[in-house]
């Protein structure tokens, strides 16, 4: 017998995902035959790496079985993106046995750290953490998560039955890390939670960064420091993507947030050119990655996307 069947069929499967091509402005990317959610986006070497919850079009994310494994692919202009094999699955034997959701990666240390939410089949949520010198091989730094909200007072956490904790994102802030990730408190009322971290293994909690009584749950949280010193808070959820400011990144006033775009579910970005940004976000309608421009000049903010690459040369992405 001349070679192996199963594995040409493996070969042959790899590499029909790695050449499809779709207008991918106009359409968004995700993976051929599946669909994409939360996200991030890591640049190395002017290389954009893309993470995400990968899952099966027309079947819930709580099922066993869907959204174990995070998709990866690659871009340098988010007009051509190269697709990957999955880069990091669940632990059928561990606490994360039933998802994975929401990676988040940073370099730090001479390596990657990939912060994730790992989730048992009865939808009880944790977040892990996982390492990679190459930004394809991952592997976890605990047998157990490293933010655990059932140890935590102010969180409604039980041990079984189902409990929110995810979408993490880390900013290193003054020599600390700083974990900001969706929750809720006992109370019942969603929240943004914060810890901190010096070596980005031993967190040690914070409680509630912001939280309002509009709703109970929040999603996809981040956050960045504006150009007059004041740093945002985004957050989306079932009501629209959102922000509130504050002037101190540990603790957001307790108001109602204002609303940038009801159909966005999460979003990162690319790059800032004073009040214009670049970024990348999908929603709960399309299950795709799609390219935006967000312009905080407008009388309105909003996110308008781009659809044409000649959008890009603004930000250095496409070059003459």
């Amino acid at each position: 017998m001349s070679g192996n069947p199963d594995h040409q069929c493996y070969l042959d499967a790899v590499a029909r995902q790695r050449a499809h091509q779709e207008d991918w402005l106009k359409v968004g990317y995700a993976p051929l035959g599946f669909y994409l959610k939360d996200f991030c986006l890591h640049e190395a070497e002017g290389v954009w790496h893309l993470y995400h919850i990968a899952g099966t079009p027309g079947v819930s994310c709580c099922l066993p079985g869907n959204e174990i494994w995070f998709g990866h692919a690659t871009t340098r202009d988010f007009v051509t993106w190269e697709t990957h094999e999955p880069c990091f699955f669940i632990d059928v034997r561990g606490w994360d046995h039933g998802h994975v959701f929401a990676p988040f990666v940073l370099s730090h240390g001479g390596k990657h750290w990939m912060f994730y939410t790992g989730v048992a089949t009865d939808n009880t949520q944790r977040i892990g953490v996982a390492v990679s010198r190459d930004l394809f091989n991952w592997t976890r730094t605990h047998g157990r998560p490293v933010i655990r909200p059932e140890e935590y007072g102010w969180a409604f956490c039980p041990t079984s039955g189902g409990a929110a904790c995810r979408d993490p994102h880390v900013i290193n802030l003054n020599g600390e890390f700083q974990m900001y990730y969706t929750a809720v408190t006992r109370e019942g009322r969603g929240c943004v939670a914060r810890a901190v971290s010096r070596d980005l293994l031993n967190w040690r909690d914070e409680g509630p960064a912001y939280e309002f009584s509009g709703w109970n749950q929040c999603e996809s949280c981040n956050v960045q420091q504006m150009d007059d010193g004041r740093w945002r808070l985004f957050f989306g959820g079932h009501h629209a993507w959102s922000w509130v400011d504050s002037d101190n990144p540990l603790r957001w006033p307790n108001v109602a947030p204002q609303a940038l775009r009801a159909d966005i579910t999460g979003m990162e970005v690319i790059r800032r050119r004073g009040a214009r940004w670049l970024v990348a976000y999908f929603g709960l309608r399309y299950y795709r990655l799609q390219v935006g421009v967000l312009d905080w000049s407008a009388v309105v903010p909003t996110i308008a996307q781009v659809t044409d690459s000649a959008a890009l040369r603004e930000f250095g992405l496409i070059r003459d």
